[in-house]
């Protein structure tokens, strides 16, 4: 049988384009490697009762069109908005910080009067600049070939977003190519205002707050979509990330998707420069017309592409890639709740509901990922933990938690050892470290789940460990990503695209990429024998 569309890969983005191209009229099949769907958007059993959410845990900037096209809310996808942020220091101050501004500034003031008066204006820059460069989530990439009335269009909607709006665009190009530090020190003056608010700097990335183009992560907290359906940006999903893709998959089974599990693809099959479908580890080969890769790119250029297919100036290129993953993952079922020291109050509070961060100044954190950078895993890194049960009581036994945690300047590639020998090493150290903060921890645990870099990338399939496909660098964003000179989900060879999270937008469980990137491919189906004819014309 021969498929129109062959989509490598079951994850979020995948599961969104089968279901647009389906739609369409296109025969399409979704080949998963594992035996559960959703890549890094999964939630699994990883202790008898106790469920967690693998890769991604909380939901972030999902496209509004994605929701109403999948008909996800009524797919039974519930979002509970997360609560505010706790950041733990370790001379014990404590900030709380809300998204709602008043209360964030009221937080602020015990800290900075200077700081809270200055953290509204702050906002409402932010916002400015999100309102200028959030549209493009949508937009593919301009062409810097244009060759098409697709890629004319792309052009035009870029500029008539910046239309009349010089002072914004420099604004956004210095909060884009400068660093977190240098961005939050001309506004605030406290060092745990900077912290709590620009940590998001290192995560999913071995650059530290000093960094340039570090800032532009600032942006992600406006990003996000607010409708009636439900929180878009910063919730927990009930049942867990899975559940979305999980909704996703039945969406696209009714557009009329074929989707296999436990498939592994061992090569893209080429013939005469054009993709003509995949081979499967068991031998099979499942032919297709197009071929769609929702694995980054370095795994679908460089261990699934055969030798020779490529440019070799690109595939330089995906080799020079930043894709080193430097996050450890820890999920513990524990029996009972976890308090925080200083923080009045029993049972479940604020604070339980949103991140908590065990935060540090921007220059410790710089520290850390300068140790990450040289191979070693970081001895006083930032964690940040959260309690996916209060959201959801069903992830667990009756009175159990679940507690998922993130250890960042954790690099993939050391120095010194491997992760085999060192990954429980690292999370007792981690553990310890909350354990501080969080008295009584380590006697409330009653399993755990260890994924080191290595091991997100051997149980997610995702090179490095690296959660969003690679780095989210101003020389890795827009039409830069992954590589100079295709940025709109082509690739070098006829019929093969890439839509997941190594495209534009970049990672984040958007859906934009996915989206994005088939829609080009319908716009080439529909148009592609008009441009046969004028190519021979010309």
């Amino acid at each position: 049988m021969k498929y129109d569309v062959a989509i490598i890969g079951g994850g979020h983005n995948g599961l969104v384009a089968s279901y647009y191209l389906a739609r369409e009229g296109l025969k399409t099949v979704v080949l998963e490697r594992r035996d559960i769907l959703g890549g890094c958007c999964v939630t699994e059993e990883f202790a008898p009762g106790y469920r967690a959410s693998t890769g991604a845990y909380v939901l972030s900037m999902l496209r509004e069109e994605v929701w109403s096209d999948l008909k996800l809310v009524q797919r039974g996808v519930e979002v509970d908005p997360a609560g505010p942020s706790l950041h733990l220091f370790a001379d014990g101050t404590r900030l709380c910080l809300s998204d709602d501004t008043d209360e964030a500034v009221a937080a602020i003031r015990e800290l900075s009067p200077a700081d809270a008066d200055a953290y509204p204006a702050f906002e409402e820059h932010l916002a400015e600049i999100a309102g200028l460069v959030t549209p493009l989530i949508d937009t593919t990439p301009p062409s810097p070939r244009p060759s098409s009335a697709a890629d004319l269009a792309s052009l035009l909607k870029v500029g008539k977003l910046a239309a009349g709006k010089r002072d914004l665009i420099n604004e956004a190009l210095f909060l884009f190519t400068t660093s977190v530090t240098q961005f939050l020190k001309e506004r605030f003056e406290n060092e745990y205002v900077k912290a709590a608010i620009g940590w998001h700097a290192i995560n999913d990335s071995i650059a530290g707050p000093s960094s340039p183009g570090s800032a532009y992560i600032l942006l992600h907290d406006h990003a996000g979509e607010n409708t009636d359906a439900g929180a878009r940006s910063w919730g927990f999903v009930k049942g867990g990330i899975g559940t979305v893709t999980q909704a996703m998959a039945a969406a696209a089974r009714e557009a009329g998707v074929e989707i296999r599990t436990e498939c592994p693809v061992e090569e893209i099959v080429v013939e005469g420069g054009r993709a003509a479908g995949v081979r499967l580890a068991g031998g099979e080969v499942v032919q297709a017309t197009t071929v769609l890769s929702n694995a980054d790119p370095k795994t679908t250029f460089l261990g699934l592409t055969p030798e020779g297919s490529l440019p070799e100036p690109f595939t330089a290129a995906v080799r020079a890639y930043r894709c080193q993953g430097t996050s450890m993952k820890i999920n513990l079922a524990v029996d009972r709740l976890p308090i925080a020291t200083n923080m009045p109050g029993e049972g479940v509070q604020d604070y339980h509901r949103g991140i908590m961060e065990v935060n540090q100044p921007l220059a410790e954190m710089d520290r850390a990922q300068a140790e990450a950078q040289a191979g070693r895993p970081a001895e006083d890194p930032h964690v940040e933990m959260c309690i996916p049960t209060v959201h959801d009581p069903s992830l667990a036994p009756e009175g159990h938690h679940v507690l998922t945690i993130d250890v960042n300047s954790q690099p993939y590639e050391l120095a010194e050892g491997n992760w085999e020998e060192i990954a429980d090493q690292v999370a007792d150290r981690a553990i310890a470290k909350l354990e501080h903060y969080f008295p009584g921890l380590t006697d409330s645990i009653l399993h755990r789940q260890v994924l080191s870099p290595l091991g997100l990338e051997r149980l997610l399939g995702i090179s490095g460990g690296h959660a969003l496909h690679g780095d989210m660098a101003f020389d890795q964003l827009f039409t830069l990503r992954p590589v100079r000179g295709w940025a709109e989900y082509r690739t070098p060879i006829e019929g093969l695209w890439l839509c997941g999270a190594g495209t534009h937008p970049g990672g984040g469980v958007t859906g934009a990429n996915g989206h994005n990137c088939a829609r080009e491919v319908l716009r080439e189906v529909r148009g592609g024998p008009v441009k046969r004819l004028l190519s021979r014309k010309g």
